[in-house]
């Protein structure tokens, strides 16, 4: 029942983040509705910053085990800016932080209100800035001051300068932002869908075993065996590969290094043309029970904390697919 309602949950994440993200070779209605403020391509953005009395945000290009991605980086004050000693968090970025580098490269506005503030600035919240943004492109920088939220609204009003044009930033632009890691972090754990998976190869503690995934009727599980003996279905490895399917990421943050951890396992997956699609590694602090536990993936590029109780699950259940 447990596991059920997780599944339904993650479920439930994934179809959200499905929504967030927009399709940005077809603009949608809402989009093409907006102002254009500036248009650049996704590749001239080089980082955004966003900066307030509670958290300094920056997002910028990171490579890591060889892989290059897009991470943000944040500083959370929670005694105010001058706080001796911020919380700090790296974490990469998921759909929705992919997202907000489309929608700063091709900036839409709702409103376009020109030098209206110039001299109200006080009744836009720009007498005193709640927090800028700097979005640094390939050609230059583009800055932006954020105000209060107009009456009965979570959008914006900003401008680039106290000389230049006032705007009205939709929300779904800017609270990502003002919302910081929890709005913006990789919450996936493969780029693969279970049916993509046509067999895996396991490593634990030096030894290894390779088995194939056997689709079955649908609603029903799939089937696993070992490789070259489909007579041989094993369903204890099938409930095995069902809770690694169910691991998912509690957050991001810890600064120690794989090499200091144990490593329980590592997780190959392969498609129907034996091209490996992805990975799962599993690790933990010590040997002891207890202790969080942590996964990289193909998708997260760095630590991720893992929800403890489905990691555990799949923990205790690698002495019995052996």
């Amino acid at each position: 029942m447990i596991g059920a309602r997780v599944h339904g949950g993650l479920l439930a994440i994934a179809l959200l983040l499905a929504l967030l993200t927009w399709n940005r070779e077809a603009p949608t209605e809402i989009e093409l509705d907006r102002i254009l403020v500036w248009e650049r391509d996704t590749s001239a953005v080089l980082s955004v910053t966003y900066r307030s009395s509670d958290i300094d945000l920056v997002l910028s290009p990171r490579t890591e085990n060889d892989q290059y991605f897009w991470a943000g980086s944040e500083v959370s004050y929670q005694g105010g800016v001058g706080d001796s000693n911020p919380d700090t968090l790296v974490f990469p970025l998921g759909l929705p932080g992919s997202k907000l580098i489309e929608d700063f490269a091709e900036f839409r506005v709702l409103r376009d209100l020109g030098g209206i503030a110039r001299d109200r600035a006080d009744e836009f919240g720009l007498d005193e800035p709640e927090a800028t943004v700097t979005i640094e492109f390939s050609d230059g920088v583009e800055d932006l001051y954020l105000g209060k939220a107009p009456v009965g609204s979570e959008d914006r009003y900003a401008w680039d300068s106290p000389e230049g044009s006032l705007y009205v930033i939709p929300a779904d632009v800017i609270r990502p932002l003002m919302l910081g890691s929890p709005a913006l972090r990789e919450r996936q754990v493969h780029d693969f869908l279970a049916s993509d998976i046509a067999r895996v190869r396991i490593e634990v503690d030096g030894r290894e075993r390779v088995m194939v995934r056997q689709p079955a009727e649908i609603g029903d599980p799939a089937t696993w065996y070992p490789l070259g003996s489909p007579e041989r279905s094993d369903l204890t490895f099938a409930n095995f590969m069902e809770r690694v399917g169910q691991v998912s990421i509690e957050g991001f943050g810890k600064e120690v290094s794989v090499d200091l951890m144990v490593e329980l396992m590592r997780i190959e997956y392969f498609d129907e043309n034996d091209e490996e699609i992805g990975f799962l590694e599993l690790y933990t602090e010590s040997d002891e029970p207890g202790e969080h536990y942590y996964i990289v993936s193909e998708r997260t590029k760095m630590l991720a904390e893992a929800i403890k109780l489905l990691a555990e699950r799949v923990a205790l259940d690698l002495t019995d697919i052996f």
